[in-house]
């Protein structure tokens, strides 16, 4: 979720214990690794929309290892337009994306292969790398190199990250034997690649080189249709099952998680809507920007059962708790409006966990053992089994408001319930576990 919306370099890295320099959220004054929304309508600094391509391997090659490739499928200014989570009993959760993009081609014969390169500041600093080494760059049909980035004027183009300003620029790539001013310049006899002069790199300074080429470098290797081995197979797990995913219906008054039981699915949506600007003189829109603010709709679905759920929706749960609430008006549910859900993502079912919430609990010989864990920002490493388990990631949507309720009964079935709420913008994604506090405090870009 970070690389589709573009989260700065310097704040997407997640592998440290947050803080102001390298964490993208924050609630009250600690810090948090995660996304927002907000970071999908951000453009200053980041390139337009991201880079999709996907490698199609020769039918008579198919269930072997080779990277025979017959053609690439190649889009870039790929937009995210919609996003759903879902997590439901009885299926695998699933998250999806949806994006728009005016820019698709088709690669094959001696530009088939895409090959992504970075060169860091030690490496560029002489003004001079080496690029493409052992391959071919491909020229396309309109006469240009295969660098696949785009420059302002439609020209073939690397991307140069400036870490001192925190932005990221395609800059034209051109045919040539020694620097030249405000481009790049690439020599195809000896692979080397000339900064723009000029322009002297400075710590921390990237280029990002992305072609098309008759073959795969030796760097960038067979990186499609290798072996999924245990060497480089996914940790811990494949895929999201219901004993792995808590849900909490968090209150203004609530001081600790409450589970929300009976719950069979809970589906989070948002159209991230956006108006495709056009120029005359550009064939495509020069810009997309996010249309403000951007809606969110979640739906509960549960079996039915007391009335605990209504009760946190009308913001009553602490008469129906003590036995003293009376009645439940429609009216109460439409005039609380600071319901928030947070979803918790887990490594363990509740029954390797031994528990749910706080209960869970690194099981005897877990492969979690050894593994690096987050909570509320700060990374942490479990060091035995009966350590509390913390999440994945959790999942806020602050600001809740009902819009619908249903309630059927059927003969022969369960009733069951439907809840729909609608929020706008306010919906954060964090790295790990983080505590009811920070979610009452309120999550915002940092």
């Amino acid at each position: 979720m970070a690389v589709l919306a573009q989260v700065a370099a310097a704040k997407a890295e997640m592998d440290a214990t947050a803080t102001v320099d390298n964490a993208n959220l924050v609630a009250n004054t600690t810090y948090l690794h995660g996304v927002s929304l907000a970071d999908f309508g951000i453009t200053c600094g980041n390139l337009a929309g991201v880079t999709l391509w996907a490698p199609v391997q020769n039918e008579c090659d198919l269930g072997t290892l080779a990277n025979n490739i017959d053609q690439t499928l190649f889009m870039d200014e790929v937009y995210v337009n919609s996003l759903e989570f879902s997590y439901t009993t009885g299926a695998n959760a699933t998250e999806n994306y949806g994006a728009e993009t005016d820019q698709k081609k088709w690669l094959l014969n001696d530009g088939r292969f895409i090959n992504w390169e970075e060169f860091a500041y030690a490496t560029i600093s002489g003004g001079s790398f080496t690029c493409a080494s052992g391959v071919n760059v491909a020229t396309l049909t309109d006469g240009s190199l295969g660098f696949l980035r785009t420059s302002t004027d439609g020209a073939s183009a690397v991307s140069f990250y400036d870490a001192s300003e925190g932005t990221m620029t395609n800059v034209a790539v051109v045919s040539g034997t020694s620097a030249a001013a405000s481009t790049f310049v690439f020599d195809a006899s000896t692979d080397t690649m000339y900064m723009p002069t000029g322009v002297t790199p400075a710590t921390g300074d990237k280029v990002f080189a992305l072609f098309a080429a008759d073959n795969y470098t030796t760097a960038m290797g067979n990186r499609y249709f290798e072996a999924v081995t245990d060497v480089n197979r996914p940790a811990t797990i494949g895929a999201l099952r219901q004993g792995q995913v808590e849900v909490y219906l968090v209150s203004a008054t609530d001081v600790a998680y409450a589970n929300a039981w009976r719950l069979t699915g809970v589906t989070i949506t948002s159209d991230l809507t956006r108006e495709p600007l056009a120029e005359l003189g550009h064939l495509g829109p020069y810009d997309r920007p996010l249309t403000m603010p951007i809606p969110i709709a979640v739906t509960i679905d549960t079996t039915a059962g007391d009335l605990e759920h209504w009760s946190k929706f009308a913001a009553r749960y602490t008469e129906y708790a003590a036995n003293t609430l009376i009645d439940i008006d429609l009216a109460d549910l439409m005039s609380n409006d600071d319901m928030k859900l947070v979803v918790k993502v887990f490594a363990q079912t509740d029954e390797e966990a031994g528990g749910t919430g706080a209960n869970r609990t690194i099981a005897v010989n877990s492969d979690l053992i050894g593994k690096a864990y987050f909570n509320d920002g700060t990374k942490g490493t479990y060091a035995a089994a009966g350590e509390q388990e913390y999440a994945l990631k959790s999942i806020v949507v602050e600001h809740l408001k009902i819009t619908d309720e249903a309630y059927t009964l059927d003969m022969g079935t369960n009733a069951t319930q439907t809840f729909g709420f609608r929020s706008t913008n306010d919906l954060f994604v964090v790295k790990g576990d983080v505590s009811i506090s920070l979610v009452q405090d309120g999550i915002g870009r940092a």
